[in-house]
């Protein structure tokens, strides 16, 4: 989220140093356990035991993307910001649309992060991009393992 040069909106995550916050990761997809390969049968495992639904991952994994797409929407002091964030979520959500199931529905209230405190916004959004990130490496994964044809041997 730094630049180069100064943002419009003076360095968004200034006054606190986000690195050192938590991830605040969502509750409401299984995205983690749905689209865990399966184990192989030659090895203990404490995996899942049912087998890989390439459906249901996708569906989680596009979840998630719009719980993320419609918080950085919902976001307002520094739209431009996070044009770049935006902007790969909503390609990745569009070819998923065309792709998946629909995961459609309304997200519940108490998901509702921003308080209209500059600060606190800027707080949250650290926590949620930090969330973002960890889940993003979660997608790159399960999408891999779906393109490779694994789950389907």
């Amino acid at each position: 989220m730094q630049k180069q040069r100064k943002m419009e909106h003076g360095d968004l995550f200034s006054s606190f140093n986000c690195t050192d916050l938590e991830a605040q990761m969502i509750p409401h997809t299984l995205t983690v356990s749905v689209c865990q390969p399966n184990a192989s049968d030659d090895k203990a495992s404490c995996s899942r035991s049912s087998s890989f639904s390439e459906a249901e991952c996708l569906t989680n994994i596009r979840a998630d993307l719009r719980y993320y797409d419609a918080m950085l929407d919902s976001y307002r002091p520094s739209k431009t910001d996070l044009s770049p964030v935006k902007t790969d979520t909503k390609a990745l959500l569009d070819c998923l649309n065309e792709k998946c199931e629909s995961a459609d529905g309304e997200f519940p209230k108490q998901w509702d992060v921003w308080s209209g405190s500059s600060f606190d916004d800027r707080l949250s959004l650290c926590k949620i991009l930090k969330g973002f990130h960890i889940r993003a490496i979660t997608m790159n994964r399960a999408l891999g393992y779906i393109g490779s044809g694994e789950h389907r041997k």
